[in-house]
């Protein structure tokens, strides 16, 4: 259930306050009631079905789950044939390619936990195992998962573990955990523009920022220009 929000367009729910029957205690007005629950899932006399989400991590996990009403949204306006309007695609684009980055970030996370010793000391899944459910042959999945140890990490990485244990480890080539260090003066990160919608900066903590464009890889490594010379 969400806030109900006046310059919101698509569905929602608004919360009103509804006379109650003195006598009764029920409502005065007919409220709609769902047709059919089923676990999470709600049938309502619309047509409508909803799905409720739970989560108990915070903004991370909120994050993912509004992407996804927006991804969901971009579904159904694509199967309906609706046109679409620019704003509107735009943050359909916008958000499905944000949903697909953390989507590899979460799957390459779960590649390595499943990697790392479980209860018993052993690896909790085998290569083999990890690749039918990728649908990757097994040296495809052990070759990336070399690479991760190696120091190519999924670019959401540090935004999915951040606050967490596994944000120390795969940090330095493979030799895990490693301290935290302390924060330098400046430490860059890719991060979406919030001036230029669909575009992408380097921010630094002193302050700087760089030129916003679509290319994460450009931005990253103007990012890591100014921390090598802060001074250009």
């Amino acid at each position: 259930m969400t806030t109900y929000s006046p310059s919101y367009k698509g569905t929602q729910w608004k919360i009103a306050q509804v006379e109650l029957d003195p006598e009764t205690g029920t409502p005065a007005t007919t409220v709609q009631e769902p047709n059919e629950l089923a676990g999470p899932t709600v049938y309502w006399p619309d047509g409508t079905t909803s799905y409720v989400l739970h989560f108990q991590q915070g903004h991370i996990s909120w994050t993912v789950a509004d992407e996804t009403d927006t991804a969901l949204r971009a579904l159904e306006a694509l199967r309906a044939g609706e046109e679409i309007t620019p704003d509107a695609l735009r943050a359909y684009l916008r958000d499905v390619r944000r949903l697909e980055t953390r989507m590899t970030a979460l799957k390459e996370e779960l590649l390595l936990f499943a990697r790392e010793p479980g209860p018993n000391g052993r690896a909790r899944l085998p290569f083999r195992d990890i690749g039918v459910e990728l649908r990757q042959h097994h040296t495809t999945v052990g070759e990336r998962h070399q690479r991760i140890l190696d120091g190519d990490t999924a670019q959401w990485r540090s935004w999915l573990t951040q606050d967490t244990e596994r944000a120390a480890l795969y940090t330095n080539g493979g030799n895990l955990p490693i301290p935290p260090r302390p924060l330098g003066e400046h430490e860059t990160g890719v991060y979406d523009s919030q001036e230029e919608p669909g575009k992408v900066l380097a921010r630094c903590r002193c302050g700087w920022s760089g030129p916003a464009g679509t290319n994460t890889v450009t931005a990253s490594r103007q990012g890591k220009a100014h921390e090598d010379n802060p001074a250009a």
